[in-house]
């Protein structure tokens, strides 16, 4: 692998859980050399892409990072459109609702809002990955891409089991992601969370491809699930709107 791509898997590894590594640490969670991959951070330490905590000496993604984002999410139009959309939402369900993205082979949270005070507040902040067989945003997302990416993922993915009613059974998480595309929509029960459901919608670019979703999360209660008919109604409508308004961005 060239020292670019050593580069952009530092970036990625440091954009996901726990945050922040030792060279060691890094070195044992990338299986790269410890000399060779002290150099490539020290570059991105200067180029303010990467920080290196004074005490624990563990590094972190540096400003540099929100600043691409930012502008990542100017360009695709979540920041001008989603705003307002998800405080229309919130108002409307009075739960936590978010933005995710497919990213390449992952989906990421672009953009949330929380009910201030809600009983459940949405743990994964912007930025960070969803699963691909938990929640309703990573199912629903991945269930829409072509059938020859998800094979490629669900071989190169380790299903993780994060709670007693996660699918990770991979014909039957195939059987899944077919149920989705079929209903265009996905409303999920403690598959990512024990105590927490959702609801996903799919959002479309201008050529039709699903390349978004608008997703909620609430507790799981009964009264809750009830609401189910209501809230994904809700959702559709400002997937809709989302949709078009994303048309005119380029």
């Amino acid at each position: 692998m060239s020292s670019l791509g050593k580069a952009l898997r530092i970036l990625k590894a440091l954009a996901e859980p726990p945050f922040e590594y030792s060279l060691t640490e890094l070195s044992e969670h990338m299986k790269v050399g410890k000399s060779g991959l002290y150099k490539l951070l020290q570059e991105l330490k200067n180029e303010h892409f990467v920080v290196q905590n004074k005490s624990s000496k563990k590094y972190h993604l540096g400003p540099i990072s929100l600043r691409l984002g930012k502008v990542y999410s100017r360009y695709i139009g979540y920041e001008e459109i989603a705003g307002p959309i998800l405080d229309h939402l919130l108002k409307a369900i009075n739960e936590t609702v978010y933005v995710a993205v497919w990213e390449g082979d992952r989906v990421v949270v672009v953009c949330k809002r929380t009910r201030p005070g809600a009983l459940y507040e949405m743990n994964d902040f912007i930025g960070q990955s969803l699963p691909v067989n938990g929640g309703s945003s990573g199912r629903l997302l991945t269930a829409f891409q072509d059938p020859e990416v998800i094979r490629d993922i669900l071989e190169k993915t380790e299903l993780e089991k994060r709670t007693p009613y996660t699918i990770t059974d991979k014909n039957e998480l195939l059987e899944d992601y077919e149920k989705i595309r079929k209903q265009g929509y996905c409303v999920e029960d403690q598959t990512f969370s024990l105590g927490v459901m959702g609801i996903s919608v799919p959002i479309t670019d201008k050529s039709g491809t699903v390349t978004a979703c608008l997703a909620m999360n609430a507790e799981r209660t009964d009264e809750n699930m009830e609401k189910v008919p209501v809230w994904l109604q809700l959702l559709k409508d400002a997937a809709d709107e989302f949709s078009y308004k994303l048309q005119f961005r380029h």
